[in-house]
């Protein structure tokens, strides 16, 4: 017998898409939100110190911020799809005839003779859960099994915020307790930014579909300009207003 060449199945990840989404978010924000504000005070001051305590109370207030929001929101827009639901569940149980014929409606569009079409309309409708999840699907364009729950999703978002935050300050946090150029500290905390974003982006390709450099290069381009960019504007800052005159 010979060997056949077995093709690996495709996967899809929809119903991972909410907690990806919170991850990738959380972890940039961490990276390049706090990698950025605290380059941009290493721009204004040469201290390490205030750099890491800059870096700390940044984490700690996005932390909780976007945390908060994500819950927030998650929690919203369950709300609103919850509410859509029960109208649809009123008018399964209020109007039959509307919704069996938008059943119908529903088969005819997808090729099926008007015949087949009514029978399964008229066979679904004994059922109201399967009308209504149905509906959700044709009508409504909802799919609530793929969406998390929103303290997950706050709690997911916090966690990778803090994590993503405290990966440019280590440079900083060696250099209190081991003498280090601070340049070099400055340098080594974006390089940390940089080779993270680029292991997350080629990770994320699992799931975009796009090569792992492609990905890789895109998350390393857009937080270099913004390191670089907040070191430069601190930098004038700390020209224009330095640190005895701001005191």
């Amino acid at each position: 017998m010979e060997n056949e060449k077995v093709e690996e199945p495709v996967l899809h990840y929809t119903h991972e898409a909410d907690v990806f989404r919170t991850r990738v978010f959380g972890i940039q924000d961490g990276l390049i939100g706090v990698g950025a504000i605290a380059l941009g005070a290493a721009g204004y001051s040469q201290d390490p110190l205030l750099v890491l305590v800059t870096g700390l109370i940044a984490t700690i207030a996005q932390a909780f911020s976007m945390g908060i929001g994500e819950y927030i929101s998650t929690r919203v827009r369950n709300q609103i799809i919850e509410n859509e639901i029960q109208k649809e569940r009123y008018e399964i149980e209020k109007y039959p005839e509307k919704e069996k014929e938008e059943l119908k409606q529903f088969y005819l569009s997808k090729g099926l003779p008007e015949k087949e079409a009514e029978e399964i309309a008229e066979r679904l409708m004994k059922n109201k859960d399967i009308v209504l999840h149905e509906m959700m699907i044709h009508e409504l364009k909802l799919f609530p099994e793929e969406f998390e729950k929103p303290l997950k999703l706050g709690f997911i978002m916090a966690l990778y915020l803090i994590i993503g935050g405290l990966i440019p300050l280590v440079p900083f946090i060696l250099s209190l307790f081991v003498k280090i150029p601070f340049m070099f500290s400055i340098i080594s905390s974006i390089l940390l930014v940089l080779l993270t974003l680029g292991v997350f982006g080629s990770m994320t390709s699992k799931y975009t579909g796009l090569s792992k450099f492609r990905g890789a290069f895109e998350q390393i381009g857009t937080g270099l300009l913004a390191l670089v960019g907040s070191y430069i504007g601190g930098a004038i800052i700390g020209y224009f207003l330095p640190i005895h005159v701001a005191i």
